[in-house]
């Protein structure tokens, strides 16, 4: 019998930051969980179970953590975490803006046109790394 799931998942994106209480409030603002803290780290949870390691920069346990740029598009240079909702509509993506808003969020408006089927818009950290959030493209098999 074929497994349902995919046979493997992101386990942790880790990102140094400059203050990680002020990155952990912001990720948690965001809707992630959070999860855990220790001196130096602080752990948040997005769906699937994939945690963020935020780990302070120029501290002796990140200074063997390579620095690492995952963005996909250049005209966001700064860009370092895709993020993606559980809606899947233009509509689901605008009432999550929205809610950030509420919170105090700037992000920016919702590119008007789709990226590979994805709706989506960016934001900054507090370190100023860019974070976008797309509309989901899962199907209905669980993930």
């Amino acid at each position: 019998m074929e497994d349902s799931l995919p046979a493997a998942a992101l386990g942790h994106f880790v990102m140094k930051v400059q203050n990680i209480e002020a990155s952990h409030q912001f990720y948690v603002g965001l809707g992630l969980r959070a999860l855990d803290a220790f001196p130096g780290l602080a752990i948040v949870e997005l769906r699937g179970g994939t945690h963020l390691l935020l780990f302070q920069k120029d501290d002796e346990q990140s200074s063997t953590l390579q620095n690492s740029h995952v963005g996909q598009r250049p005209e966001f240079g700064s860009e370092k975490l895709d993020l993606m909702i559980a809606g899947h509509t233009k509509a689901d993506l605008e009432l999550y803006r929205t809610r950030l808003i509420d919170k105090g969020y700037s992000p920016s408006a919702i590119a008007e046109r789709a990226l590979y089927g994805h709706r989506y818009f960016t934001i900054q950290d507090p370190d100023g790394n860019g974070v976008s959030f797309y509309t989901s493209h899962c199907g209905d098999k669980p993930v």
